[in-house]
């Protein structure tokens, strides 16, 4: 019998030694739902071993999903405040009214000059949102059923109470009927 034929099969069957973190927990990252309490949560430091635990994360996530939600609405306003800011010097704000025969292309373009401030404030809100949206998009990719729900609901939670607000946002296609 050749013993080398066998060097490439694990021979310890009975004991599992990648899923036991001391707590009882597996430690693995199956991509399908799953709804267990023991879950690694972006970090090794994040790790819910309890309803408790998993609860209090899935409130965290819902919360920080609202506030996801609240800081896009806050850039839109900001933004929109921007093209009301006529006299503006950092802002050149452009607008199209609709043309002779009636046809409407209305828009209105707001150019912030590179080092203005409102430019400067637009960047930093933006890599916030974005960092912001990737890293709720790995709590999703946990696949924790419970943790996923918390996700949606507080980005819905968040719609509700910051998308209502984008209809009070001048469209400049309003006048134009």
């Amino acid at each position: 019998m050749d013993h080398d034929h066998d060097h490439g099969h694990d021979h310890d069957h009975g004991h599992d030694h990648d899923h036991d973190h001391g707590h009882g927990c597996g430690s693995g990252h199956n991509m399908v739902f799953h709804a267990g309490v023991c879950q690694e949560i972006l970090f090794n430091g994040w790790m819910t071993t309890t309803s408790l635990e998993l609860f209090g994360s899935a409130v965290a996530i819902f919360l920080a999903a609202v506030l996801y939600e609240g800081l896009k609405y806050y850039r839109e306003a900001l933004h929109a405040r921007a093209t009301s800011a006529k006299g503006d010097s950092q802002v050149n704000i452009t607008k199209n009214e609709c043309g002779a025969g009636g046809a409407c292309g209305g828009t209105a373009v707001v150019k912030y000059s590179m080092l203005s401030s409102g430019h400067i404030i637009q960047t930093l809100l933006h890599f916030i949102q974005s960092t912001a949206s990737y890293i709720l998009m790995l709590v999703f990719m946990t696949y924790n059923v419970w943790l996923c729900l918390a996700l949606v609901l507080g980005l819905a939670v968040g719609y509700f109470f910051f998308g209502w607000r984008k209809s009070t946002v001048v469209d400049v296609n309003e006048h134009c009927q």
